[in-house]
């Protein structure tokens, strides 16, 4: 697609750079800038951010020996048992089936569609006269079963025109092009116990679709599929998870990240030549973990803290799985945009809300200070400042992939996405969302080029005319710090008494979750904040939640995430496509942590997840052995 609007302003915004850098202005800003930048390089900030040798340290710790000890014994396990799981897999059917699914004939499929309409007539005609449409479907069924007999065809090497299926297929299977360049395969690739192999997987779905409410045999069914595709490849669960953690239950989210990591272990225990990514925050993630198990074993209420710390424990080992299976560009890219792309659509579901309509809970606005606020759109988050925090995230991620776009097709198709996303925010009213965006867009924006520091000078000049606008969103941003506002009000009196708990639990915490909270809590409740869930600070709970080392392991590891982020866009030689996305993944997490100074961003375990997610893409693109390429 060519857009001339698109052009006509890349042409503009050239030639004013251009005249920028020509202008004596634009030298002298330019002098100063280099002097600022070596002035900094050599600072011992400076060299803190070059993260030269980046946990060197730890690996040669014995901290790091002792917990590696898991990986090194399913590295012995690979080494004994790795040989004889491939030669089983070799002369077993049903392993050779499980292994190689994408690469054997059609006619294993067609066989097992063929046993499956049958067997599963035979049991229906018994059992029940089957509906029409069960007659029509099972037909239909069979005559797939017969086409796929005839062609004789692989999966991949059927779809190998087709590029969104090939590029699927590249991200959870190994690609080999001898197999893919065979357009029919041998009759002998075609052997006997295939046949029987397909005849008894039919019979066992034609069994469970029989006679098991349909609900339940469908759910079965695909559990069964997709326990096969997770156990086959570990990345298949890590994009499940990606996509859906704006969408599915906590639970559900927790249970499918063990799945991952399950997966992965296995990969671990089974593979011999299966090499392992070094991660830079390990030291820091696993003393939060101790932290958290700490905490809980300190808890008023072990039981409910003990399942806090199951699903935050989930969702770290996620980062880990993550971080290990995201180690090609092409998986990184896809993870990504796919993660984008989901937002897109929870935000176009929020703008939704807010022209729909959709009940806002009284508490959430403050009717007599705002009355033009009638709604708060909250989306697939269940509250609008949750949902703030996921945009946060996500704004700064869309904004440097349409900064970094080639073609004019792709910078319109995220330009509409960006828009979404800011609208979505607009709507949501979270003054703590708009603040904490403003800090990680200008951040951004001032670290990929410093001529924006002058933009951000102007900007300061112009918020006095834009906050005497009399507009909704002025009035609400001079909110802040209003104690006239009763959310602010609350929130002071919270903080206050959230330090005075602190100062008795401080060593090992009252317990993650907001059951242990809630239970101490009223003994410093101060007046007009009598009944807290939480702290309305993500510091602040932590420290009560795990003790002194949770926060001071949290803060560290924000500092080498920091640490290593900047380092890849100041420091290394790398792609600028890799840097932008870096950088605007670790300014969008610096957003999330900025408005975490006045709300516990992690009271929604969906967002802790999310949080993980967004360490782990960043992570991934900062890591030495990893690099992306210039385009998307």
């Amino acid at each position: 697609m060519q857009s001339s609007v698109f052009r006509f302003f890349a042409n503009l915004f050239h030639k004013l750079a251009l005249w920028f850098d020509a202008s004596l202005f634009g030298r002298v800003f330019n002098r100063v800038s280099a002097f600022g930048a070596r002035v900094f390089r050599h600072s011992v900030l400076g060299r803190f951010l070059a993260a030269e040798n980046m946990g060197e340290f730890f690996k040669e710790s014995l901290l790091y020996r002792l917990l590696t000890l898991p990986i090194t014994l399913l590295r012995r396990i690979a080494d004994k048992i790795g040989p004889f799981c491939s030669r089983t897999a070799t002369s077993s059917s049903f392993n050779f089936l499980f292994s190689s699914w994408h690469s054997i004939s059609s006619r294993t499929y067609g066989i097992t569609l063929l046993f499956f309409s049958v067997f599963y007539t035979l049991f229906r005609t018994l059992w029940a006269e089957p509906r029409l449409t069960e007659r029509v479907a099972v037909l239909a069924l069979f005559v797939l079963a017969v086409f796929a007999i005839v062609i004789n065809r692989s999966i991949k090497s059927l779809f190998k025109g087709s590029s969104i299926l090939s590029g699927l297929g590249g991200l959870f299977c190994e690609i080999r092009k001898d197999v893919d360049s065979k357009l029919f395969l041998k009759d002998p690739e075609f052997s006997l116990p295939r046949p029987v192999m397909g005849l008894l997987i039919g019979l066992f779905f034609a069994f469970l679709l029989s006679f098991l409410p349909p609900v339940v045999a469908l759910l079965l069914c695909g559990g069964l599929i997709f326990l096969f595709f997770t156990l086959k490849s570990p990345a298949f669960c890590v994009f499940t998870v990606i996509i859906a953690a704006p969408f599915l239950p906590t639970m559900v989210l927790a249970g499918l990240s063990l799945l991952a990591a399950l997966s992965f272990g296995l990969k671990l225990a089974l593979q011999q030549d299966m090499k392992l990514r070094p991660v830079p925050l390990a030291g820091c993630i696993i003393i939060f973990a101790f932290s958290l198990l700490l905490g809980t074993l300190n808890s008023f209420t072990f039981i409910k803290s003990l399942q806090i710390a199951f699903i935050y424990l989930a969702f770290i080992l996620f980062y880990f799985v993550a971080y290990q299976t995201l180690d090609t560009p092409k998986k990184w890219r896809a993870a990504v945009v796919s993660f984008l792309l989901m937002a897109g659509l929870v935000a176009l579901y929020g703008v939704y809300q807010n022209f729909a309509g959709v009940s806002s809970t009284q508490s959430w606005v403050d009717s007599e200070m705002f009355t033009s606020i009638k709604i708060r759109v909250y989306s697939t988050f269940d509250n609008p400042n949750v949902l703030g925090e996921y945009l946060v995230l996500l704004i700064p991620v869309a904004l440097a992939v349409i900064w970094k776009s080639r073609t004019d097709g792709q910078k319109l198709l995220y330009a509409g996405l960006f828009a979404v996303l800011v609208a979505c925010l607009v709507f949501t009213w979270s003054r703590g969302a708009w603040l904490g965006v403003m800090l990680a867009v200008a951040l951004y924006c001032i670290v990929m080029d410093k001529r924006w520091s002058l933009l951000a000078v102007l900007g300061i000049f112009m918020i006095p005319f834009l906050l005497s606008s009399g507009s909704a969103i002025a009035d609400r941003i001079l909110s802040i710090g209003n104690t006239a506002d009763t959310s602010t009000a609350y929130r002071v009196s919270i903080w206050r008494a959230a330090v005075t708990m602190i100062r008795d639990f401080w060593l090992g915490g009252v317990g993650p979750g907001s059951e242990a909270f809630t239970m101490i809590y009223p003994k410093y409740a101060l007046a007009g904040a009598n009944y807290a869930l939480h702290s309305h600070n993500l510091f602040l709970q932590l420290w009560v939640e795990t003790g002194i080392s949770g926060i001071l392991s949290f803060l560290a590891m924000i500092l080498c995430f920091a640490r290593s982020s900047f380092s890849l866009s100041i420091y290394r030689r790398r792609s600028s496509f890799d840097k932008a996305l870096c950088m605007a993944m670790a300014a969008g997490v610096l957003g999330f942590l900025f408005q975490g100074l006045t709300d516990n961003v992690w009271y929604n375990y969906k967002m802790v997840l999310i949080f993980w997610i967004m360490l782990a893409f960043a992570s991934s693109a900062a890591a030495p052995d990893f690099d992306g390429g210039d385009r998307l």
